[in-house]
C-alpha cells in the first residue's frame, strides 16, 4: 500500500461525516448548555462582543443565536437592550409546569390510542434502569438528561408534530429550573423522579388514562412547588424576567 493510500486509510478512521449545522445553531447549543448546567446564572449579562471573542466568530450568527435563545425563554432583553440570562419568577414556573401537564396529558391520550406497545414499555423501563445507574454513579448530568429523554420519548411517540414542537420549546426552560432546584435544595431526593417514572409506565402499561392524568397533575404540581422554592432562594434582585423584557 502506498503512502497516499496509508494516509487516506488513516484519515478514514479519524474523520466522520460532517453534518450541516449553522454557526448560530452551534452558538445556541453552547449557550443553552451553559445556562442549563449553571455556568451562566440568572442575571448574568451576555453581550455579542463577549460571545464573539470567546467563540471566535462574527457577530451575525451571535445575533441570530440570541434571538433564538430569547424565543426559547432562556435569555431576556431589557428595555436598555442589554441581554441577561433569564431570572425565572414563581409565575413563570407555574406557567411552565401547567403547560407541561397539558402537553403530557395530550401525549398520553394520543399514545394510548395508537396504542402503547410492549416495546414502548420495555424502552421506558430501560430508561428508568439507566437513570438509576446514573444516580448510583453520582452522574447527575446523565440523571437529568435521561429524565428529560424519558418524557420526550412519550411526546415523540404520540406522532403529533405540533405537540412535539411545543414540547421542545419549553424543555430548555424545564431543564433550567430543574438545575436551579438541584442547586438550591441540596438535600433533594433524586430517586423521586425514578418512582414517578415507574408509576407513569405502570399507567401506560395498564392503558389507564385517568391514572396517567392524575399522576401528571400531581407530579408537575409537586415539582413546580419545589422549583418555585428554588427560584425564590436563588434569583438575584432587579434582574428582568421574561415578562419584563423590552420590545
Amino acid at each position: 500500500m502506498s503512502c497516499d493510500e496509508n494516509c487516506s486509510f488513516g484519515l478514514a478512521l479519524l474523520l466522520s461525516v460532517i453534518h450541516a449545522v449553522s454557526l448560530s445553531e452551534q452558538v445556541v447549543e453552547q449557550v443553552r448548555t451553559a445556562i442549563i448546567e449553571g455556568h451562566l446564572k440568572p442575571g448574568d449579562r451576555i453581550t455579542e462582543a463577549m460571545l464573539t471573542e470567546m467563540l471566535g466568530i462574527s457577530r451575525t450568527p451571535i445575533r441570530e443565536a440570541l434571538i433564538l435563545l430569547v424565543r426559547e425563554g432562556l435569555i431576556v432583553t431589557a428595555p436598555n437592550r442589554a441581554t441577561f440570562v433569564r431570572a425565572f419568577t414563581s409565575a413563570d414556573v407555574m406557567e411552565i409546569f401547567t403547560f407541561r401537564t397539558a402537553l403530557e396529558n395530550f401525549a398520553g391520550e394520543l399514545l394510548m390510542g395508537i396504542p402503547v406497545t410492549s416495546g414502548d414499555v420495555q424502552h421506558l423501563r430501560e430508561s428508568i434502569t439507566a437513570q438509576q445507574a446514573a444516580l448510583e454513579s453520582s452522574d447527575l448530568k446523565r440523571v437529568r438528561s435521561t429524565d428529560m429523554a424519558f418524557h420526550e420519548y412519550l411526546v415523540m411517540r404520540s406522532g403529533h408534530a405540533i405537540l412535539l414542537r411545543n414540547w421542545r420549546e419549553i424543555v430548555a426552560q424545564i431543564a433550567a429550573v430543574l438545575y436551579l432546584r438541584a442547586e438550591a435544595i441540596r438535600d433533594y431526593d433524586e430517586t423521586q423522579s425514578i418512582r414517578d417514572h415507574s408509576a407513569i409506565v405502570d399507567a401506560y402499561e395498564a392503558r389507564d388514562i385517568e391514572r396517567l392524568r392524575t399522576l401528571n397533575q400531581q407530579i408537575n404540581q409537586r415539582v413546580a412547588a419545589e422549583c418555585i422554592r428554588a427560584v425564590q432562594i436563588s434569583s438575584p434582585p432587579d434582574v428582568p424576567s421574561r415578562g419584563k423584557r423590552g420590545d
